[in-house]
């Protein structure tokens, strides 16, 4: 509490504790005279009325003294919250700053963060099965292998851990055709020409951050061989999961069919 303040609350609280004991001898002092019969005197009459005046004074002077009190109190709330507002705007300022310089190292990590959320670039795997010959052709044209002797492969692609396939696209050509892949999709389990993908694709897991996207393919033309290609479309999860779309992966199961 300021000085000038304490000292105007020790004089109001002495003028009080006086006026309260002049007050107090004037009674007994009219109380005395009364029960004597003396009349009672202008002077005895003032007594009354200047500690009252006096308890007025001091009444200002104490309130005075309480809103000084109350201002410096709101004053000091005031610069400490000031304070705590500083300190914090310092801290938003200074984070602002280091993810700024983090942003101009690594510029494109925004970019990645955002299409990890929102989809990443489709991934490719793609594969050839030459012509089949499980056994020599016949004389009356029979096909020199069936679907039960036909050569099979599987293709993958790794995608992250947490990604969601959102599309996966099967696509089947002969080796030397002009026809696009666009042109050329197909479904799984759909005969395309003596050779057919597998009826459901399926997920493995390959490491700790990816997994693997997979279908087999299976062809069983004795002249010709066979182009397939799987291409997944995936969306990831809001973590902060690496992009890692891998190269091709082509396993064989085996040349031919049991």
């Amino acid at each position: 509490m300021d000085d000038r303040v304490t000292a105007a609350a020790v004089a109001a609280t002495g003028t009080i504790i006086g006026a309260l004991i002049q007050l107090r001898a004037a009674w007994r002092r009219q109380v005395a005279e009364r029960a004597r019969g003396a009349p009672v005197t202008k002077k005895s009459r003032r007594g009354p009325v200047t500690a009252v005046f006096l308890l007025l004074i001091a009444a200002a002077v104490a309130g005075f003294a309480l809103s000084q009190y109350l201002v410096g109190r709101s004053d000091r709330d005031s610069a400490t919250v000031r304070s705590e507002m500083q300190t914090q705007l310092a801290q938003i300022s200074a984070a602002a700053q280091r993810l700024e310089r983090a942003t101009q190292i690594n510029p494109g990590s925004t970019t990645h963060a955002d299409d990890d959320r929102h989809g990443a670039d489709p991934v490719t795997a793609t594969a050839t099965l030459g012509p089949c010959h499980a056994r020599a052709a016949a004389a009356d044209g029979a096909p020199a292998c069936s679907e039960q002797e036909a050569l099979r492969v599987t293709l993958c692609v790794s995608v992250p851990s947490s990604a969601v396939v959102t599309d996966l696209g099967l696509y089947a050509r002969p080796e030397d055709s002009a026809r696009s892949w666009t042109d050329s999709r197909a479904a799984a389990g759909q005969d395309v020409g003596r050779a057919r993908f597998a009826d459901k694709p399926f997920e493995r897991a390959e490491s700790d951050q990816t997994k693997q996207v997979c279908t087999g393919f299976s062809a069983w033309d004795g002249e010709h061989a066979t182009s397939a290609r799987l291409v997944v479309k995936y969306a990831t999860s809001p973590s902060p999961a690496a992009h890692e779309a891998s190269q091709v992966v082509v396993a064989p199961v085996s040349d031919r069919g049991p």
